[in-house]
């Protein structure tokens, strides 16, 4: 009996093996942005305008915190050029042994386009990541912004 259904798992998977693999469902655009710069989808464009707070617990043992902290970014949404709308977004990507863990935000911006896709961002992450040595300048900030697109299928 389980030589039997080793050889049915075995069939199993050589089958799924030869099928054609399928289409991705979303297309993923990624940029970095500074403060001012903005990402193109097309005739749509999203603007990193600037950081409204960072709490983030600093990096280091310097520090004790409660919780990791947020930072907020606002983020202004254009299409053909016109101003569609402006957002703040919230991200806690947190420092664990000098490596970045960003949360993902999964935020629905298609209301700000005329589009029925699903467009959404699906990841923020702002640097530098406080030190706790020195504050960080408006202009020193950066944004790491990702949006996922859904793709129309046939």
């Amino acid at each position: 009996m389980k030589i039997s259904v080793f050889f049915l798992a075995l069939l199993h998977s050589a089958f799924l093996a030869l099928q054609e693999p399928v289409p991705p469902k979303y297309s993923i655009h990624t940029k970095k942005l500074c403060q001012g710069d903005m990402m193109h989808l097309g005739s749509k464009g999203i603007k990193f305008k600037k950081v409204v707070s960072d709490s983030r617990c600093p990096r280091g043992g310097a520090i004790t915190c409660i919780w990791a902290g947020e930072v907020k970014v606002l983020v202004e949404f254009y299409e053909d050029g016109k101003l569609k709308g402006e957002k703040v977004l919230k991200g806690s990507n947190i420092s664990i042994n000098d490596h970045e863990v960003v949360a993902g935000t999964g935020i629905s911006i298609v209301d700000f386009f005329n589009q029925e896709k699903d467009l959404k961002i699906s990841s923020i992450a702002v640097y530098p990541y406080p030190d706790g040595k020195s504050d960080i300048s408006a202009n020193e900030y950066s944004l790491d912004l990702q949006i996922s697109e859904k793709m129309v299928t046939d």
